[in-house]
């Protein structure tokens, strides 16, 4: 009878060593890149660069009538001037784009990420957007979303991992103050300011959290799309911002061939037509 006891008790005590303990949750390097992670890693690191440099995103708002073969060499070209994403409302725009950053895919630059604004959130998500531009908390199933905030209040209740700010509210430093630490913040400004103060606006706007800025209309089918976006990318990512090399660019328009233009001496025609026609 001791014996069979013995037997028991070894039998029990060996059974301990062996239950299966729960398996030790590790962090993955997407819920380290953000407090409040809930974008794509992909679009995350597009939009919040490694080195804190600003990362600049470009809004395209061209002719509703252009071309497939259009739309696919604006988005090659917006690419090529390092663009890290590209913005558009225009659904037919946004399709266009996604197709053809497809073909950069295993190239460098790699694919730029497409964010849509418009409406027709199915049919963005169908076309296969990286991402879509929202008010508030809405929940979009099948691409990021990027959540718009307009005050403090709106920018605690948002849950996700992106937000979007205009650089111009008043209440922009309560706003920036309000989103969580380590998210990925845009703010957005126009494009072609007198004087191009957008490069000092974005700096003191990256001291306040914001980790990219989009251009407001920076690309709308004109001939100085790719001149403006390649000045503008330069100016807001390089430390020196006073003077940019410009050579190998054609600017007639602007006074440029080639060599360096400062920052203070910039003035484009299409602002010029603008002001012109007011």
């Amino acid at each position: 009878m001791m014996q069979k006891y013995l037997l028991l008790l070894s039998l029990a005590v060996a059974s301990q060593s062996f239950v299966i303990q729960p398996p030790t949750k590790v962090t993955s390097a997407a819920a380290l890149f953000s407090t409040t992670q809930s974008i794509s890693d992909n679009l995350a690191s597009a939009l919040k660069k490694a080195s804190k440099t600003l990362a600049v995103v470009l809004e395209y708002d061209g002719p509703s009538n252009a071309s497939p073969g259009d739309l696919s060499t604006v988005s090659m070209q917006l690419r090529k001037c390092n663009a890290v994403a590209l913005v558009t409302s225009d659904l037919a725009a946004a399709a266009a784009f996604v197709e053809e950053q497809a073909t950069a895919k295993g190239n460098f630059p790699g694919p730029c990420p497409v964010i849509y604004t418009g409406d027709d959130l199915e049919g963005a998500v169908k076309a296969g957007v990286s991402a879509v531009i929202v008010e508030g908390n809405k929940v979009v199933d099948g691409t990021d979303v990027i959540c718009k905030v307009s005050s403090p209040a709106e920018a605690e209740a948002v849950s996700g991992g992106a937000y979007l700010v205009d650089a111009d509210s008043e209440s922009v430093q309560e706003i920036l103050a309000a989103i969580p630490t380590g998210s990925v913040v845009l703010a957005s400004m126009k494009a072609m300011q007198n004087d191009n103060t957008e490069f000092q606006r974005g700096k003191e706007l990256r001291e306040l959290g914001v980790t990219a800025i989009l251009l407001e209309k920076a690309c709308v089918g004109d001939a100085e799309d790719i001149l403006y976006a390649t000045f503008v990318i330069n100016g807001l990512t390089k430390k020196k911002s006073s003077t940019f090399n410009m050579s190998g660019l054609t600017g007639s328009t602007n006074g440029h061939f080639g060599g360096v233009a400062t920052s203070m001496s910039t003035t484009w025609l299409r602002v010029k037509r603008s002001s012109s026609s007011e």
